[in-house]
């Protein structure tokens, strides 16, 4: 775990008392087959699970009513939803129950994630109406990384979360951004035992893609809590909600992530740039560019093919902790044709128009051979220098990665019913453009 991490450096820690990281002990990590049909992901007492409480179904159907009544109960100080997180969450409790085919413990899980969202959204527009000030809080210069699920941005990410210059979000601050007099630990430890328990259900994504509570993290949580992110539809098959999002404003989802980035710099002041990301900030260049002026981008681009065989595993383990209808061609199928293949193009062609210095195009095979540099190389294009310090906290960083390998994560085009040659020659001009064939 790298310095920021956990921890903003001691130089900028402005007075900030945080307490030790909770550790948590999870199993080890195993190794990812390929994925095949969710009966066969399964672990013999979540298929028992299932079928005894399918047949008691106690949380009942998804319903945006019955989540924001309660998250209302457990808050009953923070005031009522916006309009706009309401329509969200109704248009997506209407997908969950059209197509998501959920399984007992994916009605479970949506009753308790969803009822944490709505509730964590009460208190953010409580803590922005209680102080004013924070609207009127400069944020550090902001830089999105951008590039597909799958196609190195995480990596990349956390290895510019170890410039002590780079301010980050560690996950349980994404993941609540709601500041309390008694310090984080709570939302630290309820993290930790969120993840926990994800792990448990499923230890097969931790593989795929590990998280901690104090890792730096993407700003996926900032879009939930107004429940506005495509992400959603990894975790469950929602077509319609993507659907509806997609025809939807974007800038609405972005004006609420910089009230709450400026809701943590006020109280977690650092920084002299803003390292942030998201797969999906990929998709939303000009409504970034609308709420953030100044942003600058670095941009991943990793070989098509291989990336969208690993999206699709991604795609699939994480549905299938929530449903028993997930199988690896279907999925093939969907992605091939999604709004992640349809709106990479368009997303280069959208950063082109920007001026020379705003960003920076990495190439995912550059920075597997020599990361480090290729980050000062980006760095150079957003006219900047990597200093000395972040060099050392990078090599440190990739150090501890390498003596702690991630478990092997086993996919390919076939089998999720894909034709690499197919998917290489879709993307030809962009493939020829990122040298990435060769």
């Amino acid at each position: 775990m790298g310095r920021q991490s956990t921890y903003p450096p001691p130089s900028v820690a402005i007075d900030l008392e945080l307490p030790a990281p909770i550790v948590a002990r999870p199993r080890p990590a195993r190794q990812v087959p390929q994925f095949t049909h969710a009966r066969d992901s399964h672990a013999w007492w979540v298929r028992t699970v299932n079928a005894i409480g399918g047949s008691f179904e106690p949380v009942g159907k998804p319903s945006a009513d019955i989540y924001w009544e309660r998250a209302q109960r457990l808050n009953p100080n923070a005031g009522d939803p916006t309009t706009d997180a309401r329509a969200a969450l109704t248009a997506l409790t209407q997908s969950l129950n059209q197509d998501a085919a959920l399984n007992f413990i994916g009605k479970f899980a949506a009753w308790i994630d969803c009822t944490r969202m709505a509730g964590t959204h009460l208190r953010v527009q409580q803590a922005l109406r209680e102080t004013p000030a924070v609207e009127e809080t400069p944020l550090p210069d902001p830089v999105f990384v951008l590039g597909l699920f799958r196609s190195g941005t995480t990596v990349l990410h956390r290895l510019l979360g170890e410039d002590p210059d780079n301010r980050t979000l560690p996950h349980w601050e994404s993941f609540d951004p709601v500041h309390t007099p008694e310090g984080p630990e709570r939302r630290q430890r309820k993290l930790t035992n969120t993840l926990m328990l994800a792990d448990f259900l499923s230890p097969s994504i931790r593989a795929i893609h590990p998280m901690d509570a104090y890792q730096t993290d993407e700003c996926r949580g900032m879009f939930t809590n107004v429940f506005r992110t495509p992400q959603f539809n990894v975790q469950y098959r929602v077509g319609g909600y993507l659907d509806w999002l997609l025809a939807q404003d974007a800038t609405i989802a972005y004006r609420q992530h910089r009230r709450q980035l400026q809701l943590v710099q006020y109280h977690r002041p650092y920084g002299t740039r803003f390292i942030l990301k998201d797969p999906t900030h990929t998709f939303f260049v000009n409504e970034i560019l609308e709420v953030f002026p100044d942003a600058r981008f670095v941009f991943i681009h990793r070989d098509p093919a291989e990336t969208l065989s690993s999206i699709c595993s991604l795609h699939a383990y994480a549905r299938s902790v929530f449903s028993s209808d997930v199988e690896a061609t279907s999925i093939g199928a969907e992605l091939s044709d999604s709004y992640m293949t349809r709106l990479l193009e368009p997303a280069v062609a959208a950063v082109d128009r920007l001026s020379t210095g705003r960003v920076a195009h990495v190439r995912a095979p550059d920075l597997s051979r020599d990361p480090v540099g290729t980050i000062g190389e980006a760095y150079r294009t957003l006219g900047t220098e990597l200093s000395n310090d972040a060099r050392t906290a990078m090599h440190a960083y990739l150090r501890e990665k390498r003596a702690n390998p991630a478990p092997r994560h086993i996919h390919g085009t076939e089998g999720f019913g894909l034709d690499a040659d197919a998917i290489h020659e879709r993307f030809a001009s962009y493939c020829a453009r990122f040298e990435l064939l060769r």
